[in-house]
């Protein structure tokens, strides 16, 4: 079976993609561990859970509510290797007369 030049070269650049991802999660590890927690971008940060009885990763991005301007909807979801954690959603909305943040209300974005 003679494979296609242009299919062979697209395979090689997703090995070596992979294989870059593979060798940068060591120091993904390190960064993460010495301080604690790595902001990506201007929306999501990942951060280290060490706790008497826990132990973990947190991942955990924010984003604006559609269908509510002066809202965002953040997400943190865990990576638990000791204890348990359960995800969460919730939204916080700005009020827009004095500028002031409400406080976050879990699982839902249908403020009035």
């Amino acid at each position: 079976m003679v494979m296609n030049r242009w299919l062979r070269r697209f395979l090689y650049l997703i090995v070596v993609m992979v294989w870059l991802i593979v060798m940068s999660l060591p120091i993904l590890a390190f960064s993460l561990a010495g301080k604690g927690e790595l902001q990506l971008g201007e929306d999501a940060r990942l951060f280290l859970i060490q706790e008497d009885e826990v132990e973990g990763i947190g991942l955990q991005w924010t984003r604006p509510f559609r269908q509510q301007p002066s809202c965002t909807r953040t997400t943190v979801t865990y990576l638990m290797w000791e204890g348990r954690s359960e995800n969460t959603v919730y939204c916080q909305c700005y009020d827009k007369q004095t500028g002031a943040m409400r406080p976050p209300v879990a699982q839902s974005c249908n403020l009035p």
